[in-house]
């Protein structure tokens, strides 16, 4: 290979002076704009602001967060201020990286995250705080605390003010879309809870429109919207996972309607099985809610 030539390679050199600040002033901006954004919401979530949460949270979120909050048969937005855990202070943490790609942006930090504890009891681990940029600007989404007590040599890199070498993996970097925002889900005329087994499958289950997914794994959740008086669609798809030969295969859902009072028990509305090792594909399991099934379950 020949050498470059040196008028070319001080033209490259003048180009990355001039490149270098900009990138570092974008940096600098970026992480102004998410931050002011993430203490807009902070501020409101500690104050109890049912209108100044709607406003400095995502559409996204907020809609997620309405229709789990309804499904439960709690109150919205009053419970989204009853959560024992209080929004982390990123004050003291160290930043480690502020990126956006797309329409999608995070803030990364290391330190003492305090969410809710005594200071001195708190470890040292990784905030990740999530953005995504609306018509109105960026707004907050949601938070992820990276628990690091399993992988000691990367605490201690940290903590020695090294530059982690793990920023550039997937799931360090924005994905670069939003998500769509999902469909208000109606106030359960019945409180429903699932429990679904997929050991050995990777399954997506449908119910009434709202998807669940479980990869060789077992869920418990409330459906969105419960379910309703009269016909539920519900639909499974299914594949095998790369999982041992040996390993147990086990498909199983069952759904549970919330007891009305204190010391009832709940009664199963449906229940469906298969341990055939092969099943793969879509099967529609349409139910019947009516007073039979009510008073007697299934």
């Amino acid at each position: 290979m020949k050498p470059m030539p040196p008028a070319l390679l001080r033209c490259l050199l003048c180009l990355l002076c001039l490149i270098a600040p900009m990138i570092q002033a974008q940096e600098t901006e970026l992480r102004a704009t998410l931050e002011k954004a993430y203490k807009r919401w902070r501020v409101s979530v500690e104050a109890g602001d049912a209108s100044a949460w709607a406003a400095s949270i995502t559409m996204y979120r907020q809609v997620v967060t309405r229709n789990q909050i309804v499904s439960q048969g709690l109150a919205f937005p009053k419970s989204v201020f009853e959560t024992p855990l209080n929004p982390a202070d990123t004050t003291g943490l160290r930043l480690l990286e502020a990126q956006a790609v797309g329409d999608t942006a995070h803030l990364l930090y290391f330190g003492k995250v305090n969410i809710g504890g005594e200071p001195e009891q708190i470890p040292d681990n990784l905030l990740m705080l999530k953005f995504l940029r609306e018509t109105s600007g960026w707004k907050f989404d949601s938070n992820k605390l990276i628990h690091l007590r399993t992988q000691p040599e990367l605490r201690a890199q940290l903590l020695s003010g090294e530059t982690p070498n793990f920023l550039d993996q997937p799931e360090f970097t924005p994905p670069g879309k939003a998500p769509a925002v999902p469909p208000v889900c109606p106030v359960p005329v019945h409180v429903t809870g699932c429990t679904m087994q997929s050991l050995g499958f990777e399954s997506e289950l449908t119910i009434n429109g709202y998807d669940y997914f479980a990869d060789d794994r077992s869920l418990k959740f409330f459906v969105i919207g419960g379910v309703k008086n009269g016909i539920n669609e519900l639909t499974l798809t299914i594949k095998p996972a790369d999982v041992p030969a040996d390993a147990e295969r086990l498909i199983q859902v069952d759904l549970f309607a919330q007891p009305r009072k204190a010391g009832q028990k709940g009664v199963r509305l449906f229940h469906y099985e298969n341990k055939d090792p092969k099943f793969s594909g879509n099967i529609k399991l349409p139910f019947v809610i009516d007073a039979e099934t009510l008073s007697k379950g299934r």
